[in-house]
């Protein structure tokens, strides 16, 4: 039981960095306005340093695995909006917590952790038809500096597996597609489909699905509930899995 709440709290943690934290606010390619914060269980910790610029950590993680990410609005092109989100972290030290004998380790004790700095860039379109209907093509690149001796197998999870396979590749793309709108003045939906591409060696293609419903509560409250379905191989496994993992956020806002 205590290895599978690791494994939970592993996911979660690695579906947040990667997690879009705006949809309750504007929207994808949108930053969050300057001075407002937002903040979820599973969100990042985000602020609007202006009109262009949006910062965001997950602040529970940044003991663990430190991280920032800057997001940044380009230009509106005839009602295309164009956005890039760039992230940094470095997860070594949770590397380390997590190599270890017993229920709690996830990679082996005698795992040699080198020093792994990752950067990841997402660059996002979004078209708004109308207020029931915005779609978002979105493309990405992932790199990862290591330095030091490395001796450390894959994590094959859901979630986690596409967000580590880096650490033991030199580069690792995806594609993917959102879906979104307004079902009432309090109500949205979020729909997305995500391709990851990598290394042939481990894990050529995988797959990820994500329903969500946000209640706009307030200004100050928002509540999302829905599903994340993924589907890959893994190199532990010479045959494809398929996982869906449930997903609920309460995040709150200030200003």
């Amino acid at each position: 039981m205590k290895k599978i709440i690791i494994i939970l709290i592993i996911s979660f943690v690695m579906l947040s960095l990667s997690a879009e934290t705006v949809i309750w606010s504007k929207g994808t390619t949108d930053v969050l306005p300057q001075g407002r914060w937002e903040i979820g269980i599973f969100q990042s910790l985000s602020y609007g340093l202006n009109e262009t610029t949006e910062l965001s950590t997950y602040a529970l993680a940044d003991f663990i695995m430190p991280n920032i990410t800057v997001k940044k609005f380009w230009k509106d092109m005839e009602g295309w909006k164009f956005a890039s989100k760039h992230s940094l972290l470095y997860p070594s030290i949770l590397l380390n917590v997590i190599a270890k004998e017993g229920a709690l380790g996830i990679l082996p004790d005698n795992s040699v952790i080198p020093h792994i700095f990752v950067l990841n860039n997402q660059f996002m379109l979004s078209y708004r038809y109308n207020e029931y209907f915005k779609i978002i093509p979105k493309i990405g690149f992932s790199v990862a500096l290591v330095s030091g001796d490395s001796d450390f197998p894959t994590i094959d999870m859901p979630i986690v597996y596409n967000r580590t396979s880096i650490y033991h590749e030199t580069a690792m793309f995806n594609v993917g597609l959102d879906v979104r709108g307004n079902i009432s003045p309090k109500f949205e939906y979020l729909v997305d489909v995500d391709k990851f591409i990598m290394d042939k060696e481990y894990c050529e293609y995988s797959y990820e699905h994500k329903a969500l419903i946000i209640w706009k509560i307030n200004r100050r409250f928002a509540l999302s509930g829905g599903y994340k379905l993924c589907y890959s191989d893994y190199p532990s496994k010479m045959q494809r899995s398929t996982n869906i993992i449930p997903l609920i956020d309460l995040q709150v806002g200030f200003k």
